[in-house]
């Protein structure tokens, strides 16, 4: 009987975990054009700052960009305009204790041009206002950037192969420029900050002759110092493909990465960070040790219940394919595989988990009659394909030792609706002894809660999300996210469509920030 007791307590504790403030946390801007710029940055338990892009200009026919620091109540503190050129856009931004730094660029600068960026920082001790301002070489990709203290690093790629660090010192207003020292043709493909340890690591892709064959990964300090250097060599018709870095307690570099496998073509160095078509057969770990690399691979195929984070129609042809090898009608070959967006790590029950998010693009055909020139040929069928949107359909989680161990997998299926750019949808949250996943949509937030074991502890719940007046309805969702805040806080943004009856203008289309809570 007490078993049943503490049973039923835990399902009516987990079924609330979710509490909203009694006075909704809810930030709303009007949006007057498709292509406005709106970003919120946290700052953590000091609030955050929205940046709005306004349809006001000055006399130099700037943009005026407002950035409103906000407090943890989403209240509105302050609110400066900084001018920037019309062709500005917002491309990300970092924040640390001391500093904030939004970049921007150069939207509409044609093949031939440099590229100009804009980097507007904020000291957030003595709350001013600066900027950097430049041009990178023509055809340059700005890839990443990362923050730590009053150091700001860009990760570039040039139009062929190469790339290099931008580094300023937003302290004493100083820049310099970092190249990393490889043979071979490269291309950053990740960048990352590691504030605790106070290091920046980087991740580029090694070409000889144009075919993917290794990658090598650079630490270095906060003043751009370069602390380690590895390389990892790609496997047999296989490479790193997505990765997410961590530190062990020897302070050795750990990496954990999707396994794409590579085909025999040549490819095009150039944007290959920005190709999200590969699909990866299974998840690598990798340790830097003192004396060489270690590295375990877990391939999908070999992962007990994997095919559950399918969706229904790759399971069947997954379970279709066993049962030819089974007949012998088939050879022994087939791969789960999955394409995968921005993979996180996240630190659990003295476990890594390593998430990643599985999509899919998805298309339709259609058929019309032509009939030629004014109708006067036989008629004849053209076909064409339509996409869609891409269809977030499940994430899937990893979890690992730290011996690179995998002692647990599992996956939530949320079905997203369909969107047409790619972006993060859900958020991993730890909070005492359970692992909280939880993805938005349609002002609903669906979650599910793990234990240590990495065992679902209910199905897949769902909460109605506040708005700003009783009366709201959702219409329309063009995009939404969620990311960490502070504590147990975390808050979701987006653009929607909002109807309400009672206001004078029923219908409006805002950008809007929403704090939720985890208890």
């Amino acid at each position: 009987m007490r078993k049943i007791c503490l049973i039923a307590v835990l399902l009516v504790s987990t079924c609330w975990v979710f509490s909203q403030q009694v006075e909704t946390a809810r930030y709303e801007v009007p949006r007057w054009g498709k292509n406005q710029g709106f970003h919120f940055e946290s700052f953590g338990e000091q609030g955050g700052m929205a940046v709005v892009e306004t349809d006001q200009t000055n006399e130099e026919k700037q943009r005026l960009w407002d950035f409103v620091a906000l407090d943890t109540s989403l209240y509105e503190l302050r609110s400066d305009l900084v001018p920037l050129p019309e062709r500005m856009t917002f491309f990300d931004s970092k924040s640390s204790d001391r500093w904030a730094a939004f970049v921007f660029l150069d939207g509409q600068q044609h093949r031939s041009d440099s590229v100009g960026f804009w980097v507007v920082t904020y000291n957030r001790v003595e709350q001013e206002f600066g900027t950097f301002i430049g041009r990178f070489p023509e055809r340059s990709v700005v890839q990443s950037i990362a923050l730590i203290d009053g150091t700001l690093m860009l990760a570039v790629n040039n139009k062929g192969e190469g790339g290099f660090l931008s580094q300023y010192d937003l302290d004493h207003h100083r820049q310099r420029t970092i190249t990393p020292n490889i043979s071979n043709d490269f291309i950053l493909f990740q960048f990352e900050a590691k504030p605790d340890s106070k290091e920046f690591i980087l991740a580029a892709r090694e070409f000889v002759d144009k075919h993917y064959k290794a990658t090598s990964f650079f630490v270095y300090s906060r003043d751009g110092l370069l602390l380690k250097t590895h390389r990892f060599e790609n496997g047999d018709n296989a490479g790193l493909g997505r990765m997410c870095f961590a530190f062990d307690r020897q302070h050795q570099l750990v990496v954990y990465a999707t396994l794409e496998r590579e085909s025999n073509r040549k490819v095009t160095v150039e944007g290959m960070t920005e190709d999200f078509s590969k699909e990866a057969v299974g998840v690598t770990w990798i340790k830097f040790a003192t004396g060489g690399a270690q590295s375990k691979t877990y391939l999908f195929k070999n992962l007990p219940d994997i095919d559950q984070a399918l969706t229904s129609a790759n399971r069947l042809k997954v379970k279709e394919e066993l049962l030819k090898m089974q007949q012998g009608k088939k050879k022994e070959k087939g791969e789960i595989t999955f394409q995968f967006y921005a993979p996180r790590l996240i630190e659990f029950a003295g476990k890594h988990v390593f998430v990643a998010e599985a999509f899919q693009p998805i298309y339709h055909t259609e058929t019309r009659m032509d009939y030629g020139y004014y109708g006067i040929y036989r008629s004849y069928p053209v076909t064409y394909t339509i996409f869609d949107g891409y269809d977030f359909f499940s994430e899937i989680l990893l979890a690992f030792d730290e011996e690179g161990e995998l002692q647990w997998h599992n996956s939530v299926k949320f079905e997203n609706d369909l969107c047409d750019e790619l972006w993060a949808h859900g958020l991993e949250w730890v909070s005492y002894d359970e692992l909280l996943v939880v993805s938005p949509a349609q002002q609903v937030l669906r979650y599910e809660v793990f234990d240590a074991e990495g065992v679902s502890l209910l199905n897949q719940q769902m909460m109605p999300m506040d708005y700003l007046y009783s009366t709201d309805s959702f219409e329309e969702d063009y995009y939404f996210g969620i990311k960490p805040w502070f504590g147990n806080r975390f808050y979701v943004d987006g653009c929607q469509l909002v109807q309400n009856p009672r206001l004078r203008n029923t219908r409006r289309t805002v950008f809007y920030v929403q704090k939720l809570q985890y208890e």
